[in-house]
């Protein structure tokens, strides 16, 4: 199941209260009535929440199943919990790392149409990262997928593919704005730079 607008809205604001260490409280309902609602984002910061004793009584059964919900979204094919899952599994967070799991998720969530999943594998296969192999036609693949989502980072990337004489042409200015409208602040820095 993907996510609504509204759940959306109040993962964001219960997500805003945790971060900022604002209310640690209203974040735990919030973040609990999320989770509940199948936010896969919501399921890995509410297992966070148990695992620290932020907002609610520690609680290490609570935090393995919220990690266990979040997997089970993504087994049942929604790509931001296959995104969440892949980037903790690849950097050892909360899960066990494992190169191939995070691998066999990011193929998942970039299939199922993720952007920032398409743009991470786009580039895994241009430079050969991460057990993948270079490969300019797969690598050239998820750049146009995500770039048809209008994914920031790719926005950015090809925009740099325009330069010319070390400066940005005419398409490079217009990818970079979308980008910087987007609020992917290299764009807007680039931009600065070039367009004063």
């Amino acid at each position: 199941m993907e996510t609504s607008d509204r759940s959306e809205a109040e993962f964001k604001r219960a997500a805003d209260l945790y971060c900022t260490y604002s209310d640690f409280n209203q974040a735990f309902s919030l973040m609990k009535k999320c989770a509940e609602g199948g936010h896969p984002s919501a399921c890995f910061f509410l297992a966070l929440m148990y695992r620290s004793g932020q907002g609610v009584v520690r609680d290490d059964e609570r935090y393995e199943y919220w990690l266990a919900q979040l997997l089970k979204i993504a087994e049942e094919g929604d790509s931001l919990a296959q995104w969440e899952v892949s980037c903790n599994i690849r950097w050892g967070n909360h899960f066990p790392l494992d190169t191939a799991r995070a691998n066999y998720w990011l193929e998942k969530a970039a299939e199922g149409g993720h952007g920032e999943a398409q743009h991470l594998l786009a580039w895994y296969y241009e430079y050969g990262l991460y057990d993948y192999p270079v490969d300019s036609a797969a690598s050239e693949h998820w750049y146009q997928r995500a770039f048809r989502q209008g994914n920031p980072e790719t926005l950015y990337h090809l925009a740099l593919r325009e330069f010319e004489d070390g400066k940005p042409n005419s398409g490079a200015v217009a990818l970079l704005r979308r980008a910087a409208d987007m609020g992917f602040l290299q764009a807007v820095e680039v931009l600065n730079q070039y367009t004063r």
